[in-house]
């Protein structure tokens, strides 16, 4: 979602896209903890919006509709994000590079993560505040198919022999591909949608 669209149609802070660009060239918003100003950058799923003079944060999730949505979080949740694990390349120095779903990417000296885990990486100090593994009983927020915009409980994670997607089991019942998983807590969920409540899942 485009940067500028979010400030005039979702969260209607603006009534034109001329005030958005006044507004962005202010200086006052955040994505991810760093000043944005161009009314087209893009915002994608658990990208941290901040607006802290006028007390707002948000995070960009999915409905269970399959439409990106903003979900108002406290001010204390805006100073992290969830990135999920997409793949892993050694680089020079027998260093291990992690590349995240939203593009960014961490150098580290081991292989301590796997493709899939997630994150909890703090914006503010650039460091891994939590490791959430793609494992058993790990809340997961659904990122496609029929149960986008859920968060389940993994059952069973399984990797399959053929190019074919792994499959993860939910306790919830239902199944769906690895790449639809994204893993949001160990004890509990670190997010939460409001569109679903979990007692009734």
């Amino acid at each position: 979602m485009p940067l500028g669209l979010i400030l005039r149609d979702y969260l209607k802070i603006v009534d034109t896209m001329w005030e958005a660009k006044k507004v962005l060239n202010s200086r006052v918003v955040y994505v991810d903890n760093v000043v944005r100003t161009d009314h087209k950058f893009p915002l994608g799923l658990m990208d941290v919006l901040s607006i802290p003079s006028i007390g707002k944060y948000y995070r960009i999730l999915y409905d269970i509709k399959g439409r990106l949505i903003l979900v108002e979080i406290p001010k204390e949740e805006s100073t992290w994000k969830l990135l999920k694990i997409e793949n892993i390349i050694m680089v020079r120095g027998n260093k291990y590079q992690y590349n995240f779903h939203d593009g960014r990417n961490l150098v580290l000296n081991e292989k301590i993560y796997k493709t899939g885990d997630s994150i909890k990486f703090d914006l503010q100090k650039k460091e891994i505040l939590e490791h959430i593994p793609m494992a058993e009983n790990t809340y997961s927020f659904i990122t496609g198919g029929q149960n986008v915009g859920r968060i389940a409980r993994i059952d069973q994670y399984i990797e399959t022999k053929s190019s074919s997607p792994n499959i993860v089991k939910f306790k919830e019942g239902f199944e769906t591909i690895s790449d639809f998983v994204f893993p949001v807590g160990t004890v509990k969920p670190l997010i939460m949608v409001p569109e679903v409540n979990l007692s009734e899942q």
